[in-house]
């Protein structure tokens, strides 16, 4: 599709100067984004996939600790305010067809941002009254843990895990840039990392989202390897 001045107008230039300001005239500016569109939409089906698995994982885990599929109703659950407010949103949304029994813990779970899941798999942050949460004691060690496995053992034979750090680090990223692409923002660069000055390319985020399923679903994450879309069109800048 060759570059049209009109075509300024509906993407606005603010936005489009994204674009010019890495290439050589308007008709390249075009191009990028033209080509960042592709990468969005190449990204998707592993959004999907990864985003998808990882609430179930998550989902699992905490449903088997707490011995009850609506585990954010268990009185031995403790949250930081955050992550309490954005699940207790869900929650009262569907309170009364919950208690008619109409819907199920896995209606609240579907509606549950990918920001949620992400929270519960971080350090925790604070109650109301300013007192840490320890997520990493609290579910990690007790439960979350054994939603992930790195296809390997120790010399014992136990299954070798990868830590919280690296699982919430390959989340909160893949979420940023799944965030970005859902709003139709450049992706082309990659993104800084949360709470960082870190600038991490695409290719290397799309690589820690796949090792991230990997660590739930090896097969899946051979599909997306053996599939190739983001590297493929990654490697067709204009």
């Amino acid at each position: 599709m060759p570059y049209n001045p009109t075509f300024e107008q509906a993407v606005s230039t603010p936005r489009f100067a994204t674009y010019r300001n890495g290439a050589t005239n308007d008709e390249h500016a075009w191009a990028l984004y033209r080509w960042n569109i592709e990468l969005v939409a190449s990204l998707a089906p592993l959004a999907c996939d990864l985003e998808v698995t990882l609430r179930n994982a998550v989902h699992g885990q905490l449903a088997n600790y707490f011995g009850r599929d609506d585990w954010w109703a268990s009185t031995r659950l403790v949250l930081d305010d955050i992550t309490a407010d954005t699940l207790s949103e869900v929650v009262k949304k569907h309170q009364k067809k919950i208690a008619r029994g109409t819907v199920g813990a896995g209606r609240v779970v579907a509606d549950l941002m990918l920001g949620t899941w992400v929270m519960l798999l971080g350090r925790g942050g604070t109650s109301s009254l300013g007192r840490a949460i320890d997520y990493d004691a609290n579910l990690w060690r007790p439960a979350l843990r054994f939603a992930f496995a790195t296809g390997s053992t120790t010399p014992t034979g136990r299954v070798r895990r990868p830590t919280r750090e690296a699982v919430h680090s390959c989340a909160a990223n893949f979420q940023k840039l799944r965030n970005r692409a859902a709003h139709h923002e450049p992706i082309m660069n990659g993104i800084r990392s949360p709470g960082t000055t870190t600038q991490i390319a695409l290719i290397d985020v799309w690589e820690q989202g796949v090792e991230l399923l990997g660590w739930m679903n090896p097969y899946l994450a051979v599909h997306h390897r053996t599939a190739n879309a983001i590297p493929t069109v990654f490697a067709a800048r204009p």
